[in-house]
């Protein structure tokens, strides 16, 4: 059987390296280039890809005989751009970013629901400030976006006893949401949340979701929380709506332009907290676990896990 070359092009070159040649993957050479020049260099030699889309969009033309790339991410909206080939079969990874992005989800919504920010405050002035917080019991989490991440998300919420809704094109019951809404019921599932989570990933259907509209549709009480992809808000209407108090605060981990960049009036907007895109930026076995099995798929003929449908978008 012929030998296979892989090219990596993450963000962690050395510890993805490292853990391949742990593998012992058969048949299989393995390139991992530090530099643009490198990468552009050894692109062509290389027949599988095994990268982060936002990175792999600059090489993926330069890649021409790249046949299957495996993203490691379960967002590849990156290589889907206008101008990129898309004669190849590209993989994604699923069931593996839920509990990091349920962790970051809850801790800010455990954060705010007790006032830790609010305590350590009054603990810098010595003041002895103490007042009910209630129980996120009480309460009702919007998910838009019901797929795997959305659906871990949801079940964590169920721990703490939550009402839990969410939004999804398909109008069918999910694990662990006492209800779905769908179509044109965004709106409607949007006003009952105390808190409102989006995961969804960049596709058409998805640009602009959260405009004036929808913010003006939530509880002025709510927080808004963005883990999944930046293309859904409408950054001025969300500035809008946290500054005129049509909603409470708002929690963004990713943006229309990332870097987010240094003149962007989020980041010193009052009740907006930013993070750097770190809402599921972990390293896992289960990434590697698809791969391989990918890989053996690919060696015997055999259709790929997690296949994109470049006009779907996912």
């Amino acid at each position: 059987m012929a030998k296979n070359t892989v090219i990596l092009i993450t963000r962690d070159q050395e510890a993805f390296r490292k853990k391949l040649l742990e593998m012992k993957l058969p048949e299989m050479d393995i390139l991992a280039p530090h530099t643009p020049e490198e990468i552009r260099e050894q692109a062509g030699s290389a027949n599988i890809m095994l990268a982060n889309p936002p990175l792999a969009k600059d090489y993926i033309n330069d890649a021409k005989g790249v046949v299957w790339m495996q993203s490691t991410y379960a967002g590849v909206d990156a290589m889907n751009a206008e101008g990129l080939r898309k004669d190849y079969t590209l993989t994604n990874v699923r069931d593996v970013f839920g509990p990091a992005m349920a962790e970051y989800a809850f801790a800010y919504i455990l954060a705010f629901k007790k006032e830790v920010l609010e305590n350590l405050s009054y603990q810098q002035h010595s003041e002895w400030k103490q007042r009910k917080l209630g129980l996120l019991g009480d309460e009702t989490l919007c998910i838009v976006g019901a797929g795997s991440i959305g659906k871990e998300i949801a079940r964590i919420a169920k721990a703490f006893g939550m009402r839990t809704i969410g939004y999804r094109s398909k109008d069918e019951p999910v694990e662990h949401f006492d209800e779905i809404f769908s179509g044109k019921d965004l709106h409607k599932c949007l006003a009952q949340g105390d808190y409102v989570v989006s995961v969804l990933p960049s596709t058409k259907h998805t640009d602009n979701l959260f405009d004036k509209a929808a913010f003006g549709a939530m509880k002025p009480t709510a927080l808004f929380m963005n883990i999944g992809r930046g293309n859904a808000v409408v950054e001025e209407d969300l500035s809008v709506a946290v500054k005129e108090g049509k909603i409470a605060k708002a929690v963004l981990d990713v943006f229309r332009e990332e870097p987010l960049p240094a003149g962007s009036p989020l980041w010193s907007a009052d009740n907006v907290y930013v993070t750097p895109h770190m809402s599921g930026y972990v390293f896992t076995e289960r990434e590697f676990e698809i791969f391989a099995e990918n890989y053996r798929r690919f060696r015997a003929g055999e259709p790929l896990m997690y296949q994109v449908d470049f006009d779907k978008g996912y």
